[in-house]
C-alpha cells in the first residue's frame, strides 16, 4: 500500500513519524513538502512538490492528513483511503474555520484518528470508526519487525495498525472489533481510576461515556455517582450536561418510556418542551425507532441516532435524518436526500403524523426547515442548504459555483458578506499552508 502524508507542519515537526513505520503493508510513503537527504534516508519517506502532488494517481493511495485545509486537494486526488488525524486548532489559525473543515474532512474519511481525548470522544459521538492515538495500557501489545528494526506496539498503536489494515481487509463485524476494544481500555481505565479518586465527577463521568459506547449498563451507575458529586460540588447547572445522558442509556437498554421522563425534566426551552411532547407522542404511536433516534440526537449521539433513521422508511425519517447529516458535517449526504426527497421549505417543515394531523416542523428541532425571511430558501436547524451547497462547491474547487450559491442568501442580513470572507480566509489558509517552506 502507498502512503500520501499531507501535515500542516515541516518534516522535522511532523508527530506522526513512529506510527509512519508502523503502518501496515507500507510500500511508497511521500511526504507533500520539502526533506534533507539525510530526513530521506533514515526515514525512507520521499518528499513530493506541489507540483508533483497534482500529477499522482490518488486510487492508488492512502491519503494521512492533518490539516483541514489540504481538504481541497484530498478531493481532487480521489485517492483509494482518507485517513484524517484531526487535532485541535493550531495558535495562530481561526478557530471556528478550523473546527469547521476538520469537521468537513472526518466526515469524508475512512478513518479518523487522534490524540486529543476530547475530540476522540466528540468524534465517536459522530461517526463509527474513530482510533485514539493515546492511551495508558502498561503493557505490550504486540510487536512489528521493519527490516532490522523490531518495534514493541503499546495498545493504541496495535489498535492503529488494525484499524489501517481493515480498511482493505475488512473484518466481519462482531463484539472482537478494534472499536469495541478500545473503547473497552477506555473504560476499564477510567473505573480504575474511579477507585483511585472516588470524589472526581469529571472521572466517573467518563467511565459512564465509555461504558455508554460499549453498552454496558454499568453506564447508569457512574453516571449517576457522577451526578452527586456535581451536586455535592455545588455544581448544580448539570442538568443538561449529566442528568440528560440519563435518557441516553435508558433508551439504549429499551427503557423508553423511562427516557422520554428522564428528557422531559431536562426541557426548559421553548423549542426543548416541543421536542419532549413530539417524544410523547411517538411513544403513544408505538414510534419507537423514530423516539429512539431522537433521543440520541438530543443528547449528540448523531451516529447512533443516523444508523436507526437510515433503515427507516417512514416519511417523517427523512427530515430527521437530513438534520443529523447537517449536524454531523456529511453533508453531502444532505444534499442528496433533499434532492430525492424533494423536500423543500414546507414540505419538510410539515410532518405528517400517524392520524392524518400535520405537525409543523418547528415544533421539532432535528427536522425543523423554515423559509429564510423573504425568500424561497429553506434553513435546516439554522443552516441554509445553498450555504451547504456552496460551501461543497468550494471544496470541489467549483469557486464560480460556489460564489452562486452564496449569492442566493445575499439578502440574508449579511450572510453572504459574511459567506465571502470566509472563502477568502479559506483561501488565504491554505496559501500559508502551502507557501510555507517544507
Amino acid at each position: 500500500m502507498n502512503y500520501l502524508i499531507l501535515s500542516h507542519v515541516p518534516w522535522e515537526d511532523y508527530p506522526y513519524k513512529r506510527l509512519l513505520d508502523l503502518l501496515p503493508e507500507r510500500a511508497e510513503v511521500c511526504f507533500a513538502g520539502g526533506m534533507t537527504s539525510d530526513q530521506q534516508a533514515g526515514s525512507g519517506v520521499r518528499p513530493v512538490s506541489l507540483a508533483e502532488l497534482k500529477t499522482l494517481d490518488g486510487k492508488g493511495y492512502t491519503i494521512l492528513v492533518s490539516s483541514p485545509y489540504w481538504l481541497q486537494d484530498v478531493l481532487a486526488l480521489k485517492p483509494g483511503y482518507i485517513v484524517a488525524l484531526l487535532e485541535p486548532c493550531p495558535e495562530g489559525e481561526d478557530n471556528a474555520m478550523w473546527d469547521k473543515y476538520s469537521a468537513l474532512l472526518a466526515a469524508r474519511a475512512d478513518l479518523v484518528g487522534t490524540a486529543s481525548e476530547r475530540l476522540y470522544l466528540e468524534q465517536n459521538l459522530y461517526r463509527p470508526k474513530v482510533v485514539y492515538l493515546g492511551g495508558d495500557h502498561p503493557l505490550s501489545c504486540g510487536l512489528i519487525r521493519r527490516g532490522d528494526r523490531l518495534f514493541f506496539l503499546t495498545d493504541y498503536e496495535a489498535i492503529w495498525t488494525r484499524a489501517l489494515t481493515e480498511l482493505w481487509q475488512p473484518a466481519s463485524p462482531g463484539a472482537g472489533g478494534w472499536l469495541f476494544t478500545q473503547h473497552r481500555l477506555r473504560a476499564d481505565f477510567y473505573v480504575s481510576t474511579c477507585g483511585k479518586l472516588p470524589a472526581q465527577p469529571t472521572v466517573h463521568y467518563l467511565a459512564a461515556t465509555y461504558l455508554y459506547l460499549l453498552g454496558d449498563e454499568a453506564a447508569g451507575r457512574y453516571l449517576a455517582r457522577s451526578f452527586e458529586l456535581m451536586l455535592l460540588h455545588d455544581y448544580t447547572d448539570c442538568l443538561h450536561s449529566h442528568y440528560r445522558f440519563f435518557s441516553a442509556i435508558e433508551a439504549k437498554k429499551g427503557n423508553l418510556d423511562l427516557a422520554v421522563a428522564q428528557y422531559e425534566i431536562t426541557a426548559f426551552t421553548e423549542e426543548e418542551r416541543k421536542t419532549a411532547v413530539q417524544m410523547r407522542q411517538w411513544l403513544d404511536n408505538g414510534q419507537f425507532e423514530l423516539l429512539q433516534a431522537e433521543i440520541y440526537r438530543v443528547n449528540e449521539d448523531i451516529a447512533e441516532a443516523v444508523r436507526i433513521l437510515e433503515n427507516l422508511s417512514c416519511p417523517e425519517a427523512q427530515p430527521l435524518l437530513l438534520q443529523n447529516y447537517i449536524t454531523s458535517f456529511q453533508w453531502d449526504k444532505a444534499l442528496q436526500i433533499q434532492r430525492e426527497s424533494g423536500l423543500n421549505g414546507g414540505e419538510a417543515g410539515n410532518i405528517p403524523l400517524p392520524d392524518g394531523a400535520v405537525l409543523p416542523g418547528s415544533a421539532v428541532h432535528p427536522a425543523s426547515a423554515v423559509l429564510l425571511a423573504g425568500t424561497e430558501i429553506p434553513v435546516y436547524g439554522g443552516i441554509q442548504l445553498p450555504v451547504i451547497e456552496g460551501t461543497l462547491h468550494l471544496l470541489h474547487g467549483r469557486r464560480h459555483a460556489a460564489i452562486r450559491s452564496f449569492l442566493r442568501v445575499a439578502g440574508a442580513g449579511g450572510e453572504a458578506r459574511t459567506l465571502f470572507a470566509e472563502m477568502a480566509d479559506l483561501e488565504e489558509a491554505v496559501g500559508r499552508l502551502k507557501g510555507e517552506d517544507r
